[in-house]
């Protein structure tokens, strides 16, 4: 009677192949592999499918060894299938009858890629898996928020109840992010003095990209006279453009100072009791989109 894990010969069978054993190379396994076992069938993805992220799961089932039952390591390969070059390369642990792997790199959107997997002890290797096809998601193409547009399809805080106000916002770290990214823009920003627009317009657009309720400042109600560096925001009921009805934000500490800084200061009250007023607007006049 023979024992479970050897050949029924005169001698054991050794798990490797006559290659492995002997230091031969013409008797090797088919593609390279020097290990008795079996090809690990591929389960998912396959046959082209469209899986439903940049990192999809790869699942087979175990190879089994032709003459013991032993446990295996696998090694997968991805390849891009446009390039044809290998995008990812992983040696796994096993798992019970089947094997999984969430791939740790995003691969290429709507891209057709193919897998294959092999057991492995050591360095012993068995045959290659045939290789399974699928196709990354299209990019998802999201609309960027109408902005500066009277009446515009981005967000904007619904109305208070009636004779109410919508609370102070405070999105002083969106501004702080996009003047990080644009470090110039803040210390070229006193427009008296040589400097530009570009500070204020881009705050400005990184605000209405979050709630279009907010506008540059009509300065004394003024909506030919945008401040220089004070933002408003509609608090109230009815159409934005022109209320009267809106927190004055000052944006810009020491303006056309030696040393510019970013601030969420709220001027309504001081704006108030100068005995003047903020309104807001949409699009600063002379400004070019």
């Amino acid at each position: 009677m023979c024992a479970a894990a050897l050949a029924c010969s005169q001698s054991p069978e050794n798990l490797t192949s006559p290659s492995a054993s002997t230091g031969g190379s013409a008797a090797a396994i088919s593609d390279g592999a020097t290990l008795k076992a079996s090809a690990p069938p591929i389960i998912s993805p396959v046959d082209g499918i469209t899986v439903d992220n940049v990192r999809p799961t790869l699942v087979w089932a175990n190879s089994a060894g032709k003459y013991e039952t032993i446990g295996m390591a696998y090694d997968l390969m991805v390849t891009n299938e446009v390039t044809g070059i290998v995008v990812y390369e992983r040696t796994v642990g096993e798992t019970p009858n089947t094997g999984q792997h969430q791939i740790e790199a995003e691969l290429t959107k709507d891209t057709v890629h193919a897998w294959r997997v092999r057991s492995r002890v050591g360095n012993e290797l068995g045959p290659w898996s045939i290789y399974g096809e699928f196709r990354t998601p299209k990019p998802v193409v999201v609309a960027p928020p109408t902005t500066g547009v009277p009446g515009g399809t981005g967000f904007r805080t619904p109305d208070p109840p009636a004779g109410q106000r919508l609370p102070r916002p405070n999105h002083l770290g969106n501004v702080q992010a996009f003047s990080s990214l644009n470090p110039a823009l803040l210390r070229n920003s006193c427009q008296d003095d040589g400097g530009n627009w570009n500070f204020m317009d881009g705050a400005v657009d990184t605000l209405q990209a979050i709630d279009l309720r907010y506008g540059y400042n009509c300065k004394r109600g003024n909506c030919n006279d945008p401040s220089k560096d004070v933002i408003s925001y509609h608090w109230g009921a009815g159409p934005d453009e022109g209320s009267t009805n809106v927190y004055c934000t000052d944006l810009i500490a020491g303006h056309c100072g030696s040393n510019p800084s970013l601030i969420w200061n709220d001027v309504t009250g001081v704006t108030l009791d100068s005995g003047t007023v903020c309104a807001v607007m949409f699009t600063r006049p002379g400004r070019k989109r």
